[in-house]
């Protein structure tokens, strides 16, 4: 984009900011704090609360109780008809992160000069540098009672390492709860043309590089420690990387595939002494829960229930394979609860919120107690990356990371009403079937919108729509900013979109007409006044 062109941009977007720097102000001093009255609360820590008020301040719980005082700056919210849960977490998944695609140099090929990268060795991948943020994402978690999610790149051998972030603010450096936590540990091999190409390939390599990386980290040590006379040991990336986890100062998750990856996994833990989890991708730790017994192993539990290609069930044909995925594999997580195995939820598998809770609900049908589920969204998680003592129950002084429903989480028709993620709040209202005029336009694709009055400023919106409901994102050179809930009603639409610019949160609020390939609606800034703009479709 030319400079000009940049800078009236900036310009539009600082005028808005400065328009609405009054009244952010003031909302950001008028919600501080809030009290929910009169409501249920599951706090974890002993039985419900049956007519209690929790109370919020500056995004930590404050009080709670069924006598707490409202305090007379709190904003109230009425819950005489909602149940208070703590707020459910992923403990482990891969859809928030997107990555660049990439074109493997097929000239590597020839000349066999493959990369770590080529070789799924990659630990020093950060999900962190990777996650996606955004309004239209905390939204269909929210909904749901998902208010934060622990990501990780989940492929090739060393796959790279996690970040826990609350669902709370689109700036990952604010949403952040905590940063290169776990490494990766995969069996497959990530490609076949180079070393490790093998089952028996990668683990003799891991084998290897945690044996190196204790190793570095011992010499290292010493070279730091006494420096004159000694050897300094050559400097290694990866090994680097590695020396936390081969001397178990942080945790790995190996992602096993089936029960004979969880057994592979055990051993090299107790070889190595390492500190680690068990991500049952294949959904069969219920046949080794001995061994894991035995390990105190800690679990993260899948919930898409295909049977492994390994699995005697899958090698019986299709009928058996599809009716062990309907009764044998659902019961997985029952089965580890029963034994006494922890485990937390993880959406690897899914990798939607919605499948990943329709699968959670399956294991309840198969017998997962509704208590020990949500504890398995709650507590555990919470317990397993050291954050017990501030998330995973409602208790004073904890991150006010809350939702309100009316009745129950974990449900086929779940209804969310509220969502206090780092103390702030999200209402989710309840969609009304039939309302306004069937759609009688589909404005799915790009399209570029002019703001009149801004000297030709141009931006980029590409729009998803499904019947009436439409979502999309807004593409902006200062980034893009995503949006749902918007409507389409006969010819017309209208959204919202929620920028954030300079540290500032500005809600825009769009309506239009469509006319064929083209639109001309307004926009509005809060009480700054509004701008009408046209947009027409970009062919493609």
């Amino acid at each position: 984009m030319p400079r000009p062109t940049r800078y009236r941009l900036l310009l539009f977007f600082l005028t808005l900011i400065f328009l609405a720097c009054i009244s952010l102000r003031s909302d950001q001093d008028l919600h501080r704090i809030w009290a929910i009255k009169d409501a249920r609360i599951v706090t974890l820590t002993g039985p419900p609360i049956e007519k209690g008020t929790l109370v919020i301040r500056d995004g930590l719980i404050e009080a709670v109780g069924a006598s707490t005082p409202i305090p007379k700056d709190a904003e109230v919210i009425d819950g005489a008809k909602l149940t208070v849960y703590p707020g459910l977490m992923d403990g482990l998944g891969q859809s928030l992160l997107k990555f660049p695609e990439e074109k493997m140099d097929m000239s590597r090929i020839s000349s066999g000069e493959f990369t770590d990268k080529d070789r799924g060795i990659t630990p020093g991948l950060v999900a962190f540098d990777y996650v996606n943020l955004g309004k239209a994402v905390f939204e269909k978690y929210h909904k749901l009672g998902f208010v934060a999610g622990h990501v990780m790149p989940d492929r090739g051998v060393l796959t790279g390492r996690s970040a826990l972030f609350c669902f709370s603010d689109p700036d990952k450096n604010k949403a952040l709860l905590l940063k290169d936590m776990c490494l990766g540990i995969g069996f497959s091999p990530a490609n076949f043309m180079v070393y490790p190409n093998s089952l028996m390939g990668v683990y003799s390599y891991l084998k290897q590089v945690f044996s190196e990386a204790a190793n570095f980290d011992q010499l290292r040590s010493r070279w730091l420690k006494e420096l004159k006379g000694l050897t300094r040991p050559d400097h290694s990336p990866n090994l680097e990387v590695l020396a936390d986890y081969a001397t178990a100062r942080k945790p790995v998750i190996f992602l096993c595939r089936n029960q004979h990856d969880i057994r592979r996994s055990l051993s090299l833990a107790a070889e190595y002494k390492l500190s680690y989890f068990i991500a049952d991708l294949g959904g069969e730790a219920f046949e080794v829960i001995p061994e894991l017994k035995k390990a105190n192993a800690r679990v993260l539990c899948t919930v898409a229930f295909k049977a492994p290609g390994s699995s005697i069930y899958a090698q019986r044909g299709k009928a058996e394979r599809e009716r062990a995925e309907k009764e044998v594999y659902p019961k997985n997580p029952a089965r580890l609860a029963e034994a006494g195995v922890p485990f937390a939820f993880s959406s690897l598998g899914t990798d939607d919120p919605k499948a990943f809770a329709e699968g959670i609900q399956k294991a309840i049908e198969a017998g997962l107690p509704k208590d020990r589920a949500i504890e398995a969204l709650t507590k555990t998680p919470a317990g397993f990356f050291g954050l017990d003592r501030t998330l995973g129950t409602i208790e004073p002084g904890k991150i006010a990371n809350v939702v309100l429903a009316e009745g129950e989480l974990l449900v086929k028709e779940a209804k969310v009403r509220y969502a206090f993620v780092d103390g702030k709040k999200f209402e989710l209202k309840e969609a009304k079937p039939g309302e306004g005029e069937k759609p009688t336009v589909n404005v799915t694709g790009k399209w570029e919108l002019s703001v009149e009055g801004q000297m030709g400023m141009r931006l980029t919106i590409d729009f998803s729509q499904e019947e009436a409901a439409l979502s999309g994102k807004l593409i902006t050179p200062f980034g893009a900013f995503d949006f749902t809930g918007g409507v389409v009603s006969g010819k017309d639409v209208s959204f919202e979109i929620s920028i954030s610019v300079g540290g500032q949160d500005i809600d825009l609020f769009f309506s239009a007409t469509v006319d064929g390939e083209k639109m001309r609606g307004s926009v509005v800034q809060g009480g700054a006044g509004a701008a009408e703009f046209t947009a027409k479709r970009i062919p493609g």
